[in-house]
This record gives C-alpha cells, sequence and structure tokens, in this order.
C-alpha cells in the first residue's frame, strides 16, 4: 500500500528550503483550554469508549445551536481519534468484502481507507467548468448492484467546492432510489468563506436517514496535534461503528477530550479572527495564480486551491517535483484521483509568504 500522499509529500519538502504554506492555523491555545487539560490529566477516570459524557453533550449542543440538529449524545455520537480513524472505522464497520463505493472526485485521501475495508472505490470525476460540482447523473449511471455507499467530502478537498442543499439533496434522493449509505467527511465545515454556505447532510436526514458523518474538532478548532473528532450517525449505525472502534482503539484519552470540550463551549474570539483572514489570503493566492495565467476555479472554502498548471508541462509526481525545487509545496491532483496537471496549494501562511509564492509560480508559467 502506498504512503499517505500529503505525508510523503511533507517528508520530501523536508530536505528543500521552501516557503512555509501550512494547512492548518498556528494557533496557541487559550488558557482556559490549557485549564482544562491540566485538570485533565491531574485525575484518572474510567474508560468510556463512546467518549465522556461531557463532551459529547457538548458536540450535541454546538450542533443543536449551529444547525438546529437534534442529537442524542448517548446513541448517535462517538468520539474518534480525529476524522481520518473517524472515517476508516466507519468503512470498516459498515462496509464488507467486494462492496463498491462512489466517490465523487477529486477527492480526499479515502483511497487506502476504502481499499483496506475490503471494498472497491468508484470515482466518479467533477468538472473544473461546472465548479467541481457533484456530478449525480455521474453517481446514477455508476451504481452496480455491488453498490453499497456514496461517500462525500462536504466542503471538499482539494477543491474547496461547497454542495448546496439542492446538490446534497439530490444525491440523498439517488441514494434513497437504491437503497444506499451516504457517508459524508465535514471536516472542513468552520472554512467556509463563500458560495451556497455549508449544509451538514444530517440536516436533510429527513429525506434519507441512512447517513453518517465524521467530523474533525481538531481541524475545525486549530489544534491538530489532539487528533480528535467524532462519528454522527443513527442509533443502529453508531452501534456498529462503536463496536468495531472498541476493537481498533478502546477510546479516546481524557486529556485531548478535555480540550476539545474546553474549545467547544468556550469563547471563540481566538479562533473567528483568524479563521475571518482566510477568505483575503484564498483571493491573494487566486489572484496571483490569474495574473500568471494558471486557470483556477476560486473556492467556496478551506485553505487550498487547486489550479491547472498544464501550462507547467508536468503531472503527478513530476509536478510536484518541479514545485517543490521552486520552494512551493503542492500535491498532485492525481493523488486525490483528479487531473494530474492539477495541485493542491496551501494558503495557511502568511501574506508575504503568499506573495512570494505567486511571484515564484509566474516565473514558472514564464
Amino acid at each position: 500500500m502506498e504512503r499517505l500522499p500529503a505525508l510523503a509529500l511533507a517528508d520530501r519538502a523536508r530536505v528543500l528550503p521552501g516557503i512555509p504554506m501550512p494547512g492548518v492555523p498556528a494557533l496557541p491555545m487559550p488558557e482556559h483550554v490549557l485549564d482544562a487539560v491540566r485538570h485533565a490529566a491531574g485525575r484518572v477516570r474510567p474508560r468510556q469508549s463512546w467518549g465522556t459524557p461531557e463532551l459529547r453533550r457538548a458536540i450535541a449542543e454546538h450542533l443543536g445551536g449551529q444547525s438546529g440538529l437534534a442529537v442524542d449524545p448517548d446513541r448517535e455520537l462517538l468520539v474518534t481519534h480525529g476524522a481520518q480513524q473517524g472515517m476508516s472505522v466507519v468503512l470498516r464497520a459498515l462496509l464488507a468484502t467486494g462492496d463498491e463505493v462512489l466517490v465523487p472526485a477529486p477527492t480526499y485521501f479515502f483511497d487506502g481507507m476504502v481499499r483496506m475495508a475490503g471494498a472497491r472505490p468508484v470515482y466518479v470525476p467533477g468538472r473544473p467548468e461546472h465548479g467541481w460540482a457533484t456530478d449525480v447523473d455521474g453517481l446514477r449511471g455508476a451504481v452496480t448492484p455491488a453498490t453499497r455507499a456514496i461517500l462525500l467530502c462536504n466542503p471538499n478537498n482539494p477543491t474547496g467546492h461547497t454542495p448546496s442543499r439542492d446538490e446534497l439533496s439530490a444525491v440523498l434522493a439517488l441514494a434513497s432510489e437504491h437503497g444506499l449509505l451516504v457517508l459524508a467527511d465535514e471536516s472542513y465545515a468552520r472554512y467556509v468563506h463563500s458560495g451556497p454556505g455549508y449544509a451538514p447532510q444530517q440536516l436533510l436526514r429527513g429525506e434519507w436517514p441512512e447517513l453518517v458523518t465524521v467530523t474533525s474538532l481538531s481541524k475545525n478548532y486549530a489544534f491538530t496535534q489532539w487528533r480528535i473528532g467524532y462519528v454522527h450517525a443513527p442509533a443502529h449505525l453508531a452501534e456498529r461503528v462503536h463496536r468495531a472502534f472498541e476493537w481498533d482503539a478502546i477510546n479516546v484519552g481524557d486529556v485531548p477530550q478535555a480540550a476539545a470540550c474546553a474549545v467547544l463551549s468556550g469563547p471563540q474570539d481566538w479562533l473567528d479572527v483568524v479563521f475571518a483572514s482566510f477568505r483575503q489570503r484564498r483571493d491573494q493566492l487566486c489572484a496571483a495564480l490569474d495574473a500568471a495565467g494558471l486557470p483556477v476555479v476560486r473556492p467556496d472554502s478551506g485553505i487550498f486551491v487547486f489550479p491547472d498548471l498544464s501550462v507547467l508541462g508536468r503531472r503527478g509526481r513530476d509536478l510536484e517535483d518541479l514545485l517543490l525545487r521552486a520552494g512551493i509545496p503542492g500535491v498532485a491532483g492525481d493523488a486525490f484521483q483528479g487531473p494530474g496537471t492539477h495541485a493542491r496549494l496551501l494558503y495557511g501562511g502568511a501574506e508575504a509568504d503568499l506573495a512570494e509564492a505567486g511571484k515564484r509560480l509566474a516565473a514558472l508559467a514564464g
């Protein structure tokens, strides 16, 4: 099995001088979070494989306040070691050997997780001229007797496309027609800057209830070092995922759960200012790409752009190496099951670093 593409690129980038282009904001933890961590580190509690009641209640209250969702914290929420592990466990719990999973592409690095579950990913490409929107007709044409699920990335990584409610509703209608699970990674919910706005798929569960959502708290609250997320699913599916999780990891530690609980329940001002700045940084990098003659669909969300770099005459690993030699880390599009002539570039760095990246991209484009 191949390595996770982003981590493999990061290892190659370490040996070359380059522009800092992080994918998450580097923020110091506020004092109320550190207080919660210190308190949790000083006590010992029985292990709770679903997650601490305090954190599950905080998640349920957050979902209710943010989206109006009524969530049973005791039966519908499972705390995991980040969204990556959450989705991996979901796939292994709910799929069987030989199942097929329809995946709109480009998309996140789900490939290895689906294959480890014994299933086969079937990619349905979107098109940049359509804003990378989900090709629902393409999904319909890809359904076979072996199809078991549709796997979404909402908002999408790497394109930044954020599906509208109508787009999600069309996907759920297809799932209902064929009795399919709809699995969604919603790790970039907080990173929406424009477009129709983020709509959690669970808002549409009245249209089709067989929905499983995986979310990264550490991504959405800028503390990825804690590796914490959760699975939100109806009780009959959540219980199956919970059993698989117990065999996989038993439980998440109390310290990261305490940090997540404090982040969810405490003040948000320390995050809001930084997240608000991402739209400006997106616009800065997109303007530089436009000026260099490098086509890009302006993303609705995320902390990345996905430009067409065909003019550079490289693709895949060769394109990555060309960018790295220019000091620009970028993952080629084929790693996301998209066109190898594209690359995901991050804009989480300082404005001066983004300006320098723009100059170097222009030089490469000639």
